[in-house]
């Protein structure tokens, strides 16, 4: 049928925007993005004679604010429509005639082939990739609210499975029930002694009916001998009353199932308490690590999470009733030029836990050495398949047998983890972190412009193999999936895009799949605490990172202080392009008004060319110094190339907030912002990106500020005018600081973080026995073949480049 202008806008601005759209087939420019489009339509509004609108009520207007992208190209305007979060419309427009026409995904990556120089007349065969059929063995999300809570609505669907199909779930849980064991002792049920669904209710009702008699609180170990002449095994709980809970959550499991009552008693299965994690790039360790290249949130992350795991699921081994110790292992490369690091040691115990270690296991190359020397995470596909084949050995060692959970991180680890998994047979879990894919601009329709240095050729299929393959993934926040009506997600990235001259993804991923869960980690607490908790400060250790921050002077630091008095503006991060220190720096120096209110203070990275492999920490670091000399920032700025243990970072974050100071996260982008907790924790007023998941963590104006990193005055604009306010109230930065306190207690703990991820593994890991694992075997072939046919070739070029 055909359409025009006037079946998406009301009629009285289809002039207008058609004139828009002339305007713009007249510009040199010709892929646009969300900021280039509003921009331009401002611009085109506010000229003599036009009748459109910036506002919401213009339906022009909306159109545009829900077009990530917009494509001119031989009379016609492709506009990407994505009119709610994760869902698109295309539109064909023919600008002279008005005349529109929605137009396939496929033709969408047809056109933008064409647009960049490859398969012009249309006739090349192309590599097309499609998951979307081998997600037909479960249930889709219907609402977009309800992306990333993905359990809840699985354990909805469960239960209500297990309502309407009892006899196929009443067996398929029975069954599952009778695999759990640990060391060769068997848990739950003796399978010899209950060997059907109605012998289990039976001897259920009869075990309940005895425990009775007991005091809630009488110990497992006198009440085993009445649980054993009923054919159950440990593991159904620490006391009488436990056990009898746990029996009475799946008697009404059999009887009247709900969700709530299936999360409640799957997560009360002994079944984790071995869990491997993997993250093979960057310096992973303890000490001297943190600042260095793809060294750094990540490490703090896990280490952060292992700990609070292993505490959180000690305590839950107990309550089960059983004397197991829980062991986690932290798998990551050894790196025999290891620059003054742990990264050579094989095994090394991690800090504060009773039996979580990081295991290192190098890279080999094709003829079997070990790879001596650091490797960028954009360098390390060709080693990832053969370090997946060393580690299965050695933590079938470690765990005397296999995990049972593995969780990747990043890129790199997640494909590693989906490789481990299929070995073992056990379920994966995937923490992305950060993928690349939407921090460097057209990476993909343009991938030959960043091959040379980044490989995303490689890295883009390891993660769509890696995110299909998953039992289930975990997110920060809820835009790292589906992303915000500024932008797009993620993941969302990978629902369809296209690399000319190699292929064309039509559904790369289903967000729709319950599998995306949003879990936000927390901070330590011991470290990250209130600047005015000052019983728990020690002087010594304060007075000597003073000096570190204002005055020391030392191969590690740059700059001296004029005035060391004035309130100080500081960042901690690495020195990279998209943590954007240098951006900070520029925004800082433009600004004279800026810094006559206050000092800048950094610890970014090193501050010597000749003290980093990374080629763009260098670039970074000569532009850091172009950008002081530029602005006469001397006696302004003081920048400290130092790797500072955490327990050291707490203390700066709370020295700078002794001084009322602020923190400022500039990032181009941040899939979470761990520094951004870590500073709200300890009391700083802070800024940070609105791209990513920061806007998620702070609510602006209340516990601290969002800002827009992409130009100078976007940075400076609302620093300037907190510390105008501050000049007027005083009171004002006590206020943030304590609401932002409280905004980090009362949303973001690892105890939380560790009940949730534990209760995930729990409902998947059944999900997987009863329905998914039979579902997935097309998807897994399908994956199996991208990897062997697409990835391993491509990363033989690599390694014999």
């Amino acid at each position: 049928m055909n359409k025009s202008l006037n079946d998406i806008l009301d009629e009285k601005e289809v002039h207008d925007f058609q004139a828009f759209l002339y305007d713009l087939a007249q510009g040199e420019k010709k892929y646009l993005l969300r900021n280039d489009i509003l921009l331009a339509f401002e611009k085109f509004c506010n000229e003599p004679g036009r009748r459109c609108s910036l506002e919401n009520s213009s339906s022009a207007y909306r159109l545009l604010r829900q077009t990530p992208e917009l494509i001119i190209s031989d009379g016609a305007a492709i506009l990407l429509h994505r009119y709610q979060l994760s869902r698109y419309r295309i539109y064909k427009i023919h600008i002279h005639s008005g005349a529109l026409e929605e137009i396939s995904k496929a033709d969408l990556l047809d056109f933008q082939d064409r647009f960049a120089g490859a398969n012009p007349d249309g006739q090349e065969e192309k590599l097309r990739i499609d998951f979307m059929p081998f997600y037909d063995y479960g249930p889709n999300i219907k609402d977009v609210k309800r992306i990333g809570k993905g359990i809840e609505y699985l354990n909805k669907y469960m239960s209500s499975s297990l309502f309407q199909n009892p006899d196929k779930w009443h067996t398929a849980l029975f069954e599952f029930l009778k695999i759990h064991s640990i060391d060769q002792q068997q848990l739950l049920i003796d399978g010899d002694y209950i060997r059907t669904v109605t012998e289990l209710t039976e001897n259920l009702e009869k075990a309940m009916h005895q425990l009775e008699e007991y005091d809630p609180q009488t110990s497992h170990a006198e009440i085993f001998p009445l649980l054993r002449r009923n054919g159950f095994e440990p593991g159904w709980g620490d006391t009488a009353g436990r056990v009898r809970e746990t029996m009475h959550l799946l008697r009404e499991l059999f009887l009247a199932p709900d969700s709530q009552s299936l999360e409640q008693f799957i997560s009360r299965i002994p079944m984790i308490n071995r869990i491997a994690i993997i993250s093979p790039h960057g310096w992973f360790g303890q000490e001297n690590v943190l600042g260095r290249p793809d060294t750094g949130g990540q490490v703090v992350y896990i280490l952060d999470q292992v700990r609070a795991l292993e505490k959180y699921l000690a305590e839950r081994i107990r309550s089960y009733g059983l004397s197991i110790t829980p062991k986690i292992i932290i798998l990551t490369r050894l790196i025999p030029e290891h620059q003054n690091t742990n990264s050579h040691q094989r095994l090394e115990k991690v800090h504060y836990t009773e039996n979580s270690f990081i295991l290192r296991v190098p890279f080999t190359d094709k003829q079997g050495q070990i790879v001596p020397r650091w490797i960028s995470r954009f360098e390390i596909w060709p080693y990832l398949e053969r370090f997946a084949q060393l580690s299965f050995h050695e933590l079938q060692s470690e765990f005397n047998g296999r995990p049972d959970l593995i969780i990747g991180n990043y890129s790199d680890g997640n494909l590693v983890a989906m490789l481990l998994s299929k070995k073992f047979g056990v379920t994966q879990c995937n923490i992305a972190h950060a993928l690349e894919k939407t921090k460097y601009l057209f990476s993909d329709l343009y991938w030959q412009h960043f091959e040379q240095e980044y490989h995303f050729s490689l890295q883009f299929v390891a993660d769509l193999i890696s995110m299909n393959m998953s039992d289930f993934i975990i997110t920060s926040t809820f835009q790292e999936i589906s992303g915000a009506q500024e932008g797009r997600g993620q993941y969302e990235s990978y629902q369809f895009f296209t690399m000319p001259g190699l292929f064309q993804v039509e559904n790369g991923i289903n967000l729709f799949h319950p599998k995306f869960n949003v879990i936000p980690p927390g901070v330590e607490e011991s470290v990250y605490f209130p600047y005015d908790e000052t019983d728990r400060r020690l002087p010594k250790h304060t007075r000597r990172l003073e000096e570190l921050l204002f005055s020391a002077q030392n191969k590690t630091a740059y700059g001296t202080l004029d005035d060391p008095g004035k309130r100080p503006i500081f960042s901690m991060s690495r020195l990279d392009r998209i943590k954007n220190i240098t951006g900070l720096v520029e925004s800082f120096g433009q600004s004279p008004e800026l810094q006559e209110k206050a000092n800048l203070i950094l610890i970014a990275g090193k501050i010597r060319t000749d003290e980093t492999d990374d080629a763009e920490e260098r670039s970074e670091i000569e532009r850091m110094y172009s950008l002081i000399d530029q602005y006469q920032l001397q006696g302004k700025i003081r920048w400290l190339g130092v790797h500072l243990p955490k327990e050291d970072g707490g203390e700066v974050y709370r020295i700078i907030a002794d001084r009322e100071g602020i923190f400022v996260q500039p990032a181009r982008f941040e899939g979470f912002g761990l520094t951004v907790l870590e500073a709200m924790a300890s009391g700083l007023p802070t800024f940070a990106t609105q791209f990513g998941g920061p806007s998620e963590i702070i609510v602006p104006g209340k516990s601290g500020f969002l800002i827009n990193p992409t130009l100078p005055e976007l940075i400076s604009r609302p620093l300037l005018e907190f510390l105008g306010k501050l000049e007027q109230d005083a009171s004002l930065w006590k206020k943030i600081s304590r609401q932002a306190i409280q905004r980090v207690q009362e949303n973001f703990t690892w105890r939380l973080y560790s009940e949730r991820l534990l209760n995930l593994t729990a409902l998947y890991g059944f999900w997987r026995y009863s329905v998914a694992g039979a579902g997935r075997q097309g998807l897994a072939l399908y994956c199996h073949l991208l990897f062997q046919l697409f990835f391993k070739p491509r990363a033989r070029e690599l390694e014999n480049r």
